[in-house]
């Protein structure tokens, strides 16, 4: 019983730190950490024109390859974080890849500068959250694979919450569980009743 508590425990622990760790997408402040995500904390949709402005001290990054205007370009951003991907208007646009500066990375489809569609967000920890991203967050079907082999498969109703999903251990125990403020809480079973099992 305490095995269980405390690999309960530790699995909503890093939950809650890996989601903790997000932050909003925009290219004025550059992306650090999104995502996922998970975040809601998402800024407006304007985008950078990443030109030199008097009242900025320095732009916020440069084209290192390709066409970030209107074509597929590499953008380097003067947090660190790199761009790979489609461009319309200097903004991003079609599939792209983001991999942030702390080790994470965003996979998927950018409509006018932010995250839609299927995408990928990988945590520098090894947890991964495939889902269907609208307007920078995740929102909808989606799936989290922790580093310890779990996976919750869920509706998000936004970056922080979900509906109940089955949530799988790795040693194929399923239980019913859901996301709350960032957080992973799983419905008790009945005493003595038999887990799943597939």
């Amino acid at each position: 019983m305490a095995r269980i508590f405390t690999s309960s425990f530790i699995s909503i622990f890093a939950f809650f730190i890996i989601f903790n760790c997000s932050s909003a997408e925009t290219k004025d402040s550059s992306e650090s950490s999104s995502n996922a995500s998970a975040s809601g904390s998402e800024s407006s949709n304007a985008a950078s024109t990443r030109s030199f402005s008097p009242d900025q001290e320095t732009e916020d990054g440069r084209c290192e390859s390709g066409n970030c205007e209107n074509g597929t370009g590499t953008y380097v951003y003067s947090t660190g974080d790199i761009y790979t991907g489609g461009f319309s208007s200097g903004h991003r646009e079609g599939k792209g890849k983001f991999v942030y500066k702390n080790g994470d990375k965003f996979e998927g489809i950018y409509v006018n500068d932010l995250k839609e569609g299927d995408g990928m967000y990988f945590y520098s920890n090894g947890t991964v959250i495939r889902g269907n991203f609208a307007k920078g967050i995740i929102k909808g079907s989606g799936k989290v694979t922790f580093t310890d082999g779990s996976v919750l498969v869920t509706e998000f109703t936004d970056s922080s919450n979900s509906n109940p999903g089955p949530y799988r251990k790795k040693d194929g125990t399923e239980t019913e569980c859901y996301l709350q403020n960032k957080v992973l809480v799983c419905v008790k079973q009945e005493p003595g009743a038999e887990p799943k099992t597939e």
